[in-house]
């Protein structure tokens, strides 16, 4: 009796493991949006993203991402900027014994275009003053402040990961973490994204 018990006991605990794990073996399309806090080199800002992607087997896909930067700041020098970029990801999603949790990880790159508003000081006159590193020759007083724009596209990569919570049917949200490099014809720029995410699969 006790062993019949036990057998049973068995056979739930691994079909219940089972079950998820067939759950999770399914293949198909999946979108998904973001919003998240950047950091880089400057001022914390905020982030946005959107991305369809496609699972080709059960711990394989790829998604494609666009993300916004729509406010951020360097340094002291600048009035402002904003930046999109488009990525292709390469997806791995891990088993997880519980069917509503699932772990994942995305890494790849794409091409960013950032515009950055910058700020020149300038004599009364219209002269652009001489500048020697950071410091400015002459008072604060003694000129005004001239913003100036430039924008490029550079080659940008990213890696990352997150969670997603099952919540209804086939609906999931989750915090996330990526990091992104911008390699900038001026200057290489370092973000990292962190927020949450809702994703749904179809």
């Amino acid at each position: 009796m006790i062993r019949g018990w036990r057998l049973t006991l068995v056979l739930v605990v691994v079909l219940g493991a089972a079950w998820p794990a067939s759950a999770q073996e399914d293949h198909g399309a999946r979108v998904s949006g973001s919003f998240s806090g950047v950091l880089g080199e400057g001022d914390a800002s905020i982030g946005w993203g959107g991305s369809v992607g496609y699972r080709f087997t059960p711990r394989a896909g790829m998604d494609f991402e666009v993300v916004g930067l729509p406010d951020f700041k360097i340094d002291e020098h600048e009035l402002g900027g904003r930046g999109v970029a488009f990525l292709s990801q390469f997806v791995t999603e891990f088993p997880s014994p519980a069917h509503w949790l699932t772990p994942y990880v995305l890494g790849g790159g794409g091409v960013a275009n950032v515009t950055r508003q910058q700020t020149f000081p300038v004599e009364p006159d219209g002269r652009t003053l001489v500048t020697r590193g950071r410091n400015f020759r002459g008072g604060l007083n003694d000129f005004i402040g001239r913003g100036i724009g430039r924008a490029e596209t550079s080659l940008a990569l990213t890696v990352g990961g997150g969670v997603d919570f099952n919540i209804l049917g086939k609906l999931a949200v989750g915090p996330n973490i990526s990091f992104m490099k911008l390699f900038g014809n001026f200057e290489d720029l370092d973000l990292t994204r962190i927020g949450a995410r809702a994703a749904y699969r179809f």
